[in-house]
C-alpha cells in the first residue's frame, strides 16, 4: 500500500477553495466560460486592477493563453458574453482598452465571498 500525502492546513485551504469556486461556476447565474477563456478573463483584469489596462494589440501578444487569432476570437466571446469591454484610451481614441464589465466585478465579488468562506 502507497503511504498517502499529508495535507497541510494551507493546502486543505485551497482545496476548499476550488470546491466552492466550482460551485459558484455552476450556479446558473455565473457565466459560461472554459478555462482558456476564464484565465483570459483573468489576465486581463489584473492588468485593469494594477491601473495598466490592455488594448487589444497588446493582448494579442499574451502567447502562454492561445495565438494572436485564438485571443481574438476568446476576445470577442468575452465580449460576447458581457464579460468585458472596450474603452477607449483618453490619449487616443482608436486605441480600444478591454476592461472586465460590471458583470466580470460581480462574478469576481461571488468569488471573493467564496474564497472569505474558507477562512473560516
Amino acid at each position: 500500500m502507497t503511504p498517502q500525502p499529508k495535507k497541510s492546513s494551507l493546502a486543505d485551504v485551497h482545496l476548499r477553495y476550488l470546491q466552492l469556486v466550482k460551485a459558484v461556476e455552476s450556479l446558473s447565474s455565473s457565466p459560461a466560460m472554459d478555462a482558456n477563456e476564464a484565465a483570459l478573463l483573468n489576465a486581463l483584469s489584473l492588468h485593469w486592477h494594477a491601473g495598466k489596462p490592455l488594448a487589444v494589440r497588446e493582448a494579442m501578444t499574451l502567447d502562454k493563453l492561445g495565438s494572436p487569432s485564438t485571443l481574438h476570437r476568446r476576445i470577442s466571446r468575452l465580449k460576447a458574453l458581457g464579460l468585458i469591454d472596450d474603452k477607449s484610451s483618453p490619449g487616443n481614441l482608436r486605441i480600444k482598452l478591454l476592461v472586465p464589465s460590471q458583470k466580470a466585478l460581480n462574478f469576481f465579488d461571488k468569488l471573493g465571498a467564496a474564497l472569505n468562506k474558507t477562512k473560516a
